[in-house]
């Protein structure tokens, strides 16, 4: 009898709770896809979605957080699928997050006119949902873990389109758009080496704990949040601050806000109705398992990518896609020392990791310093800073001997002894895409296709200040070259007075051009040393 007590309340519950998860898998079949749009009213990084920071998150935001706002620490670390006790199972991501809304009730002509949009422009959901395929179960998976809306899983389709390299016009980067200032504020660093705002682990923790606490500090008004992430808080509560004194209404809808962040939530919460009802609107997306594709491996030093390939089968272009914030050939030396990687292909790489000397894992090889080189053009030739260059060999000034070696790590992973820099004459491009060269800069490979070195780095999703690495492959085509043609172009020639302690390396770099190019503008050699007041010739590309 106390037995039979016992055990009909718990059988019960599993009885309601099994006809409550099947109702609730029936009613999201037709939720089944997803990932949409495409930042606005285009694909490419100079649209919408490289403009969502058109009003940078302000320096206001922070102080208004560090005042008001009882929340977490901006360095908490996202948990794994095994930290959650219990969570329904779907067959696939799209079907999963539209089971997480919060704000589905809201409708109105401002959502409309963007699903309208959306509704003519569907392939961009299938382009998106592909790019989104690697990523979405982790932000999906955070998500829910924090209780927020499930709506925001979907915010880097507003943001970035997906793109994990989106750069826009006002610097912000990734797939959640952050500026370098509030980037690190939320820990996401920035070197030679590695971007935080593209590391999509990191920047994904940043983003939802930036937002948590705007929530917080709007007193669980989600719009207001998304909205002071779009704008910044400063000038929410400046619009909140202008309703009041008029006697009128404080919400999103009312709010006198900049055009971006007018458009921004409507956005979302169109792409979101359109995910949820993706068999009405016949939306085309790609499947999303609804279980981790990717893993966090903790490599606990920096290592060379050549050698994760070795050891997973993996290509080096697909441990680069998977951690873009890595912007050399290998991880930061200075951390974070973790990579992302596909489940499937991990196996016990962790104990093979942990049998690897130093040196093998940033294989090194000895260049022999010639005549008339210094730290700056050794420096540039071998893809590294000279910061690294100074660190590697214990140098405490810049002063090296002719004769002399400096170690140099080995992009390859293989020990070699010389490296050729020449620069191809030859334009060879195959469908609109050109393979980095030794010696290549964006000056001179623009200068090949004909485009501002401006706009190169802006079709591939890149800053003029970002390294290339050879081997890389850039678009030098975009729709704008397609539909308009050729365009006029002219060289600009800018005449620089050397300052004391300036380089041809230092020049270089500030004009965004090749030291070789220097070279051969200003028939010098590397027997020439620069003099203040010397004048130097570099000829820039305009449009």
């Amino acid at each position: 009898m106390i037995k039979q007590y016992l055990l009909y309340p718990v059988s019960y519950l599993l009885v309601i709770y099994f006809l409550q998860a099947c109702t609730l898998v029936s009613t999201l079949e037709e939720g089944y896809d997803l990932l949409s749009q495409s930042f606005s009213e285009s694909d490419e990084i100079n649209t919408t979605a490289t403009e969502t920071k058109t009003t940078p998150v302000m320096e206001s935001t922070r102080d208004i957080l560090a005042t008001h706002t009882d929340s977490e620490s901006p360095s908490q670390s996202l948990t794994t699928p095994d930290d959650i006790f219990y969570k329904i199972k779907f067959n696939d991501v799209w079907q999963r997050i539209p089971s997480l809304y919060q704000l589905s009730n809201i409708d109105n002509m401002h959502i409309e006119k963007q699903r309208q949009w959306y509704i003519r422009n569907k392939d961009y959901f299938e382009r998106i949902s592909i790019r989104a395929s690697p990523f979405l179960y982790l932000i999906t998976e955070e998500v829910e873990k924090r209780n927020m809306p499930g709506e925001i899983a979907l915010l880097p389709v507003v943001e970035s389109a997906f793109k994990t390299n989106a750069y826009s016009r006002q610097k912000a980067s990734g797939l959640w758009q952050f500026i370098p200032a509030t980037g690190r504020y939320f820990g996401l660093k920035k070197t030679w080496w590695y971007d935080g705002r593209r590391d999509v682990y990191m920047s994904t923790d940043a983003a939802l704990t930036y937002l948590s606490q705007l929530s917080k500090y709007y007193k669980g008004d989600w719009l207001l949040a998304l909205a002071a992430y779009n704008a910044g808080a400063g000038n929410v509560d400046k619009a909140i601050k202008k309703n009041r004194k008029k006697g009128k209404a404080t919400d999103y809808w009312s709010l006198d806000l900049p055009k971006e962040t007018r458009r921004y939530i409507p956005k979302l919460l169109a792409i979101s109705s359109l995910i949820q009802d993706k068999n009405k609107y016949h939306l085309n997306l790609h499947p999303i398992n609804d279980e981790p594709y990717l893993k966090l491996v903790d490599t606990k030093s920096q290592i060379n990518f050549a050698l994760i390939a070795k050891l997973t089968g993996l290509s080096i272009d697909e441990i680069r896609s998977y951690n873009p914030a890595f912007k050399q050939w290998a991880t930061d030396p200075d951390g974070p020392h973790h990579l992302l990687l596909p489940v499937n292909k991990i196996g016990n790489l962790t104990e093979k990791l942990a049998l690897l000397s130093d040196t093998e894992r940033m294989p090194w090889f000895r260049h022999k310093i010639r005549s008339g080189e210094n730290l700056g053009l050794i420096a540039q030739q071998y893809k590294i800073s000279v910061k690294f260059l100074k660190q590697s060999n214990h140098l405490k000034n810049n002063h090296i001997r002719a004769g002399h070696y400096l170690l140099v790590p080995s992009s390859t992973g293989q020990q070699i002894n010389t490296v050729s820099i020449q620069t191809s004459k030859t334009n060879s491009s195959k469908n609109g895409l050109y393979k980095v060269r030794q010696g290549d800069s964006f000056w001179s490979i623009s200068r090949k296709f004909k485009l501002s070195h401006k706009k190169l780095a802006l079709i591939n999703g890149l800053s003029t200040t970002d390294t290339l690495s050879i081997g890389q492959l850039l678009k030098v085509q975009n729709s704008e070259n397609k539909t308009k043609g050729q365009q006029k172009h002219q060289v600009k020639i800018i005449t620089y007075k050397v300052k004391k302690g300036d380089s041809l390396y230092g020049i270089s770099r500030r004009f965004d051009v090749s030291v070789n190019e220097l070279k051969t503008w200003n028939q010098l050699n590397n027997k020439h040393l620069l003099q203040p007041g010397q004048k130097i010739k570099v000829y820039k590309q305009t449009i």
